[in-house]
């Protein structure tokens, strides 16, 4: 079994019937809407190319993601992974391609697959083969209230899951190996009959999602689910969700309420994020969030080189210039104040292709804005910007979120001199 960071796999006839869809990524990052569709599109789009298993896979871009589509005799894989083990995927999957054509559609024709339930024993070799992606030894499994009593009671890790132990603790207490349990899981998951919890790290950014509303009203069964779950800190919840606001880290969260116990506060998170309560901030919203961050910033150094109203209006100006909505609508602009939106529920559902085009509108206004600048102290601005936009500025951001800002950078660099 090995990991080379797939998130779902995407098993299709070359007329275009989707046969099996297979994550291998149990924690969500807002990919589960649009990733069917980004499948199908991208598959359809080069339907006509496709034609035999000689011809040299595809690479797409798929926002911050790539999508690898190999082709057999009769049908493709479409593979969504993070684009750092492109060789080894292949290796590893087009074998695979030729077990499925040859046991499981060897005597099919394009656009006559039969009933897709044929194709189910398949998800099996897939596990085999791969396993669960981005895991964590610290990760608790806890089998579902609707699982299969079969699939359960004949897997060899039924006395060591007990809903509390970690990955780590179940493959001390088994004496089995790593390697072992792990394929053992990755199983159990990818039939239905499992759900990791503890999913959520220190540095992820969690955002609500639109099923919040009804942990916030207690005549909802949600609420009253809830409730029974975390009886002592219910009433922190108004306030604990208050911190879903784009922009603040699982840790930093936890720090504002050690005096509820961090594993209570920890737990109750990952409990509203398993529920689809809240999510974790994609990799595509994180570059909207450090743009949006130093726009904050720019904003707040303006007024301090700049007059008030001066600032107000050349930001008025520059939104005026974009007309689209899902800027416009984030940022607050009165005589008096400005203040920008952190929160990401105006981006739900969007595909990556979108959210990064969004980035790139983003920086667009900061670049305008700041071209638009009064060149007179526009030198000394860009000094001070350029000293507060330091290491610790950037710090809860990882390497792969600067994609695409070296271009801001480097303009910024040739504005200042």
């Amino acid at each position: 079994m090995i990991d080379v960071g797939i998130e779902a796999l995407l098993i299709m006839d070359k007329a275009g019937i989707p046969l099996l869809f297979q994550k291998l990524k149990p924690r969500k990052a807002e990919l589960e809407p649009v990733l069917l569709s980004g499948f199908l599109t991208a598959v359809r789009a080069f339907s006509e190319d496709i034609v035999d298993e000689t011809l040299e896979n595809f690479n797409l871009d798929y926002g911050k993601r790539v999508i690898t589509i190999l082709p057999g005799q009769k049908i493709i894989f479409a593979i969504i992974h993070n684009g750092k083990n492109i060789e080894r995927i292949n290796q590893a999957l087009i074998p695979l391609i030729k077990e499925f054509e040859n046991k499981y559609y060897i005597n099919k024709e394009l656009g006559n697959s039969g009933p897709i339930e044929e194709y189910e024993p398949f998800r099996k070799r897939i596990v085999d083969v791969m396993g669960i992606s981005d895991y964590s030894l610290s990760w608790i499994p806890i089998v579902l209230h609707d699982h299969d009593h079969d699939i359960i009671m004949s897997n060899p890790l039924l006395h060591f899951i007990n809903n509390h132990d970690s990955i780590q603790e179940i493959i001390a207490n088994s004496k089995m190996s790593q390697e072992i349990v792990l394929q053992e899981l990755s199983k159990l998951w990818a039939f239905g009959q499992i759900q990791f919890r503890n999913l959520l790290s220190k540095d992820d950014i969690v955002i609500s999602t639109r099923k919040i509303s009804s942990y916030l009203q207690p005549s909802c069964v949600e609420w009253q689910e809830m409730n029974h779950a975390f009886p002592n800190i219910i009433n922190k919840v108004p306030f604990l969700i208050s911190y879903f606001d784009g922009k603040t880290t699982v840790e930093t969260i936890m720090e504002e309420f050690t005096d509820e116990g961090l594993e209570n506060v920890y737990w109750l998170m990952d409990y509203l994020y398993t529920q689809e309560a809240i999510t974790i901030l994609s990799p595509e919203k994180r570059r909207i969030l450090m743009a949006k961050e130093i726009l904050g910033k720019s904003l707040e150094i303006a007024v301090n080189v700049y007059s008030h109203n001066e600032i107000i209006e050349i930001l008025r100006t520059v939104l005026h210039e974009f007309k689209i909505p899902e800027i416009i609508s984030q940022v607050k602009i009165s005589d008096k104040h400005m203040s920008i939106d952190y929160n990401f529920l105006l981006y739900e559902g969007l595909s990556p292709e979108k959210v990064l085009q969004l980035y790139d509108q983003w920086l667009e206004v900061l670049r305008l804005f700041i071209f638009s600048l009064n060149e007179k102290k526009r030198k000394k601005y860009i000094e001070i910007l350029t000293e507060e936009l330091n290491y610790e500025f950037f710090e809860k951001y990882h390497g792969e979120d600067f994609n695409g800002f070296e271009e801001f950078a480097f303009w910024l660099e040739v504005i200042f001199n």
